[in-house]
Formats: C-alpha cells, structure tokens, sequence
C-alpha cells in the first residue's frame, strides 16, 4: 500500500477517540469530575488533522511526517496528550524510512512509537498506556510472518491492545482497588480500533467534518518548520494582470494554490490589479508564482524571523516567572508575587505545549521560571523546555496552585534565576497539599465510604481521607487527616468562591486546634473543581 494509507488510518483513529472522548473523560480513578484523558487525547489528534487538512489529497512526502509530529506535540496537553503525542512520534518518523505500508514497516513503525513512549517517562508505570502499546506491538510482532497483510497485522495490534487493557488494573493497583480500566490505555484501544476500520474498503470520511476538532493551529505547514505567523518572510505584492489573462485569473485556484507557500494570505482583487500578502519561507517561489499573470506594481519583503530575534534581544529581561493557573484569585495572587505571564488552565483545563510555550514567550526573559502547578502540566511543562530555544526554561515541579503560592512566597523577584530556583525548590519541602471538592459518582476509596454529592478531602491529589455532605464537616474530619498538621507552621486555605471563604474565616479557631503551631490564613483563589486548596507548610 502507499504511504497515503497512514493519512486514512490517522482520520480513522482521531474519530474514534473523537466518539469516545466522554468515555474516555469518565474513567476517572477518583470521584471529582476531572477527567480529561479524552479531551487530551483529542486535542492531541485534532493537531495531526489540522496537518492532514493542509496536507489535502496528495501524496505523503517526508516532511509530512515531521510536519504531523509538530501538529500532535503543539497541541498536546496533559500526561495522557503529551505520552500519545511521543507514541506518534516514533510511529510517524519511522515511516520516513519506507516507500509504502505493509506489515513490516507497521511493524518497525509500532515499535518505534512503542520505544519513543517508553524513553518520553522519567519514571514508566506499567497497567498505563505504555503496557498496552508495548503489548500490543508485541502480540503482532510474535504472530508476523512474511504473509501477513495490513489488515491482519492491524487486527494483531487490535486483539493484543484490547486483551492488554483487560489486566491494566493487575498491574496498578490503583485501578485494581478502584474496580476501572486506565483511561490513557483505553484511548490507545480507540486509537488502533480506529485505524483498523479505516483500513476497510468501505470506509469513507470528509476531513473537513473535523474543523472543529483541528480548530488549533498546528503550528507548522505541511512543509515543515517554525510556525509561519511570526516567523518566516512577510511578502506584499501588487500585481498589474496582463490583458490576455485577466479572464482566466481564478481566484479560488490561486487561493488554493497559495496554501502551499504559507499562510496568513490575503487575496483582494480590483479589476485588474491583485494584492496578495502572505506569510511565507519562500517568497522567491511566490514572486514566480504571480509573475506569470503580469507584472509587479508594488514589492515589499520583511524578515519577520530576524526582526523577531532583534525585538527578543531589546526587550529580553534576565529572569522571568511563568506560572500556571485557572482563577481570578490565583492570577491576581501570583502577579503580586512578581510572576510575569500567568498561563491559564489547570485540573480539566490542562493547557497545550502551544499555549504554555505562547505564555513563555510573552515573559521574554533570558531564563524562564516555569511553574506547572499541576501534576498533569510537569510533562507538558517538561515539551516547552524541549521545543522553546529563544530562553532557558528551569521548572519548579509544583504539583498544586497552593505549591505554586508558598514557592513564590520566600522568593526576592530581582535574585538571580539561581537563587530564585533554589530558595523555590526549599520552600516546597515537606509540603502537603490539601483538596476539598464535591464527589460525582459513588465508592469505596481508601477505605472512606462516598456517595455522589458528598463532599471528599484529597491528600496530594492521590488520597481521599475524608467524606461528608457537609463541607464545613467535611473539612474538619480532612484536616487531621493531613500528615504533620499538627506541627505545621502554616495553613493557607484558597477558597473558590467568598460563600466558601466566610465559612473557612469562622472556623479560623476550630483549624488552630488542630495545628496549634501554625497561623492560619484565607483568602480566594477562585479555581475550578475545588472548593479549598489548602496548603500545609
């Protein structure tokens, strides 16, 4: 088969994820409504769709595939995002190698997207997303045989996913304790399950069905290279069309044609004068292109990549704090704190590789404070560092808004960004953060009993201590769940809303009993999903 297959097996294995992204959402361990992996999953894929639309019905090239990493990894968000993004890594740039699609070249393609997940974790666990890939691939590379077709090779790649999310919570005890499939290996079965219907004669799909989906630019062409909004040439023309060809001027065609050379176009057609701008890396190419139809009236070219670099160095700052967050409170809060750019997102709302590098470059500093204040922004946080080279991104690995307060809280804004890393990284030692939220489903967690409605108390963001109806209730059984509360020197409670912060205000005497060595201190945070962010220091 041709290499143009691998663009129908892509479609087909974003629309099953696409179909599934509520599912996927709702394999949540824990009972907060903040599962996301579909969202990830599809946020991840709608990147490579938005380079297939550009690519449109012609023949894959090797830069395409480069092109289609770009696209996942730019749009990647999340543990889940970010890991499926460095799967299609290794499965795309092995496609580099081949001239068409058998069972063979699946086979190193699936290996290599195997490899490239496993090499993308500091720390792998197995029951995840990573066993069920590597399964997978090994259940069709132990049944491969010089006869095997496309179709019957995609199937071994179906069987052994699915049979290996079966015994995902062997492997996990989490998932084992709490009676659910991982939701990252879930979207892998999606992923497969959907290439392999694609690969089936009948199937048929519109791109175009999935605009919404690929709504985020990939930031890349389908040539490759840095994204041509900013960087690249800004190319002006005005043509006078020759009278022999002012009739077969088309501008639908031109406008077609022209996706090939950048974008940002601007077509607008006076008689027989044209003005086009556009944004591209070859404007030798596009000068050709309408020198054809006449002759040039106007002619102006910009280097947009040098003017960019000249703007960066006049105004770059020697250090610069980036920090994550998803509330008025929170935003207002860091910026007090003398952090630059707030990124915003968090729990549910977990931001791209793009938007977290966008942040970053607004900071413009030699080096970048980059604070994820979330467990499933690390890894994105981790891309940026990789794929943004006009600063040097240092990451403080906060895991919560509340570690993002108390590690800007020791800090002098003007130190060096030495200083700066080292006194955040002291300040996070040997705290503990706390969650109060509202439960959406029922169960048994760490042996407390919830029903959907309840109120429950999150240790870290892994362990629930406590459950009630009540939210006062609720917080006064889960802070002593807390370890060392009692010998904590302070309590800073983040509450959502003010209705939540009164409450936490009246009950200032009743927290002191239990930590009768801290000060105890309130105020809004005005985040998603919790009602308290409470930070133990």
């Amino acid at each position: 088969m041709e290499l143009s297959v691998i663009k129908k097996m892509l479609i087909g294995g974003a629309k099953k994820i696409l179909d599934n992204k509520q599912e996927l959402n709702n394999m949540n361990v824990f009972p907060i409504p903040d599962g996301d992996t579909g969202t990830n999953m599809d946020k991840t894929m709608g990147g490579v769709l938005n380079v297939l639309m550009e690519i449109g019905d012609r023949d894959l090239e090797s830069s395409d595939f480069d092109a289609l990493y770009t696209g996942a990894l730019m749009n990647s968000q999340g543990n889940s995002g970010v890991i499926l993004s460095q799967w299609l890594k290794g499965f795309l740039k092995a496609f580099k190698d081949f001239d068409q699609v058998d069972a063979g070249s699946l086979y190193a393609a699936f290996l290599s997207g195997t490899e490239n997940a496993y090499n993308s974790v500091a720390e792998p666990v197995e029951g995840t997303f990573l066993t069920v890939c590597r399964e997978a691939q090994e259940n069709a590379e132990d049944n491969l045989d010089e006869d095997t077709t496309v179709e019957e090779f995609m199937k071994l790649v179906v069987e052994g996913a699915s049979e290996s999310l079966k015994h995902t919570p062997e492997l996990l005890p989490v998932l084992k304790e709490y009676n659910v499939l991982d939701s990252g290996a879930m979207g892998f079965v999606c992923l497969v399950t959907g290439m392999l219907e694609a690969l089936d004669e009948s199937f048929s799909i519109d791109l175009s069905e999935f605009a919404s989906v690929a709504s985020i630019s990939s930031g890349a062409s389908a040539a490759g290279g840095e994204g041509l909004a900013e960087f690249g040439y800004c190319t002006e023309l005005i043509v006078q069309i020759d009278e022999d060809k002012v009739d077969g001027f088309n501008e639908e065609l031109v406008r077609y044609d022209m996706r090939d050379f950048g974008n940002s176009l601007v077509l607008v057609r006076e008689g027989s004068q044209v003005k086009i701008h556009i944004h591209t890396l070859k404007p030798e190419s596009v000068m050709a292109y309408f020198h054809k139809f006449g002759e040039f009236i106007k002619l102006k070219i910009e280097n947009m990549t040098v003017q960019h670099h000249e703007s960066f160095v006049a105004n770059v700052k020697d250090v610069a704090i980036v920090a994550v967050a998803d509330g008025d409170g929170f935003e207002h809060l860091f910026k007090e704190m003398g952090v630059a750019e707030i990124a915003r997102g968090g729990q549910s709302d977990n931001l791209s590789v793009k938007s977290l590098t966008e942040s970053c470059k607004k900071a413009s500093a030699k080096h970048i404070i980059l604070l994820p204040n979330n467990k499933n922004i690390v890894m994105t946080a981790e891309k940026v560092k990789e794929v943004f080279k006009d600063s040097v991104i240092h990451i403080v690995p906060t895991a919560s808004m509340a570690e993002g307060y108390i590690a800007l809280s020791l800090i002098d804004p003007s130190s060096t960004y030495e200083e700066i890393e080292k006194t955040m990284n002291k300040a996070l030692e040997g705290v503990h953060t706390g969650f109060i939220a509202k439960a959406d489903k029922s169960g048994v967690y760490n042996s407390v009993k919830v029903d959907a409605g309840d109120y429950i108390g999150v240790v870290d963001d892994d362990v629930i201590t406590a459950a009630d109806p009540d939210l006062k209730t609720c917080l006064m059984k889960f802070i002593p769940t807390v370890p060392n509360a009692g010998d904590t020197e302070s309590v800073m409670i983040f509450a959502d809303r003010i209705e939540d912060k009164e409450l936490a205000d009246s009950l200032n005497s009743e927290i002191k009993g239990f930590c009768p060595s801290s000060e105890i201190y309130t105020c809004l945070g005005g985040q998603n999903i919790y009602n308290y962010v409470i930070a133990f220091s």
